[in-house]
């Protein structure tokens, strides 16, 4: 799941750059909206996810 996540927020983030980056053309209010949601999509995906954590090795 974490790398299905990972990948998500990549592509997400590499969607919203490079449309930013490259052209000058606005996004229409519904484009903008898309974004948004898949945006808070992961946002959710990410707030249920359980948090473990590794144990150290004794001694360290």
């Amino acid at each position: 799941m974490a790398k299905a996540l990972n990948n998500l927020a990549t592509g997400l983030n590499l969607t919203v750059r490079n449309v930013a980056a490259h052209t000058r053309d606005e996004l229409t209010e519904q484009e903008g909206m898309e974004r948004l949601a898949a945006y808070s999509y992961l946002a959710r995906l990410l707030d249920q996810c359980e948090i473990r954590r590794a144990e150290e090795p004794e001694g360290t």
